[in-house]
């Protein structure tokens, strides 16, 4: 009589009990400052374009500003499992992935959307794809940088000449090639070290984005920066763990995807045109802003067109196609 008393009232609390969704918990980890332009324009306005379409379908566990990973350990962490989405810095993934560092290649592409609209258009390149596939990562948005420019502390770099001698924090990869094709020593710093290398002098200057030159506040430390160089760019791949996108149903998919989109031209555009103000807002703080001569462009040109094939040389003698893969990149823009 007890157990059918019971049972009734199991089956009358089912009936007016709300039955709790069980949405895809998504672990989102990154490595950049709170105030960071990953963080402002990319990471977080993804997330929050996300838990809009797809409400109580997605829950996320969000670890930002190194908490989880730190930024050269964000490919690892998804690797090992410990997250399920991060931004991929293609620099510091140059041994996972090498054919993609082409995105970093100098001279290629004059803005942050021109950039993001070429890469993510070779993306769809088998060579590139699968070493996303290899790493067990789906790409979903692409974020990059507009140019590079120089940033030097105590000893101003505003020639090729200067270039010579000089030790310059590199993000590893082609920044590597780029700095000795102009005469200089790289040194390979994380970005988040970068400002402390620079106050001790274990650096004389960095090859920097705008952004990142105010995200890390470098400019604190900067002599001069260069506003119309093209020393490459630094990309930064949003993806998802295969084995958790294999665990998502079609449409959470498709929102992951749309939201990418529209988060990597939103923040390309919006890159593009903070440039102009952070050049005024660093001269304000004292910083020489400068612009290298057409003799002096065309110059640094010649030699920076050297890196090309110096890429393209050591990834073919590895057994890669990055021939092919630059060839096809080039047609992209």
């Amino acid at each position: 009589m007890k157990n059918k008393k019971m049972l009734a009232m199991l089956v009358g609390l089912s009936m007016v009990a709300p039955i709790a969704h069980a949405g895809v918990s998504i672990t989102l980890a990154h490595g950049s400052p709170a105030k960071h332009v990953i963080t402002k324009e990319f990471v977080e306005p993804w997330k929050q374009c996300v838990e809009k379409a797809a409400g109580s379908d997605v829950s996320f566990k969000y670890f930002p500003s190194g908490q989880l990973a730190k930024i050269k350990e964000l490919l690892s962490a998804m690797d090992k499992g410990v997250a399920d989405v991060t931004p991929v810095p293609v620099g510091y993934s140059s041994d996972k992935l090498p054919l993609n560092g082409v995105s970093m290649l100098p001279g290629l592409g004059g803005s942050s959307e021109a950039i993001v609209s070429a890469y993510w258009k070779s993306l769809s390149n088998d060579l590139l794809a699968k070493e996303f596939a290899a790493n067990g990562i789906v790409p979903i948005s692409v974020m990059a940088f507009p140019p590079y420019q120089i940033v030097s502390t105590s000893k101003k770099i505003k020639t090729p000449e200067q270039f010579g001698g000089k030790v310059i924090r590199s993000a590893g990869g082609a920044m590597d090639l780029i700095i000795k094709s102009l005469g200089g020593s790289p040194a390979t710093i994380s970005i988040g070290d970068t400002y402390v290398a620079l106050q001790r002098g274990t650096a004389d200057a960095t090859i920097s984005a705008l952004a990142s030159v105010d995200g890390y506040k470098l400019q604190e430390l900067a002599k001069s920066i260069s506003t119309n160089g093209s020393f490459g760019t630094f990309v930064n791949v949003l993806a998802v763990r295969q084995a958790k996108w294999n665990e998502m149903d079609s449409g959470l998919k498709k929102i992951f995807k749309d939201c990418g989109s529209k988060i990597q031209l939103q923040s390309a555009r919006n890159l593009d045109n903070a440039g102009s103000d952070l050049a005024k807002k660093f001269a304000g703080a004292g910083v020489e802003m400068f612009q290298f001569s057409p003799d002096q462009l065309k110059e640094m040109s010649s030699k920076l067109g050297a890196v090309h094939q110096d890429w393209t040389d050591r990834l073919n003698d590895r057994g890669l196609k990055a021939d092919d893969v630059l060839k096809a990149y080039k047609a992209s823009f």
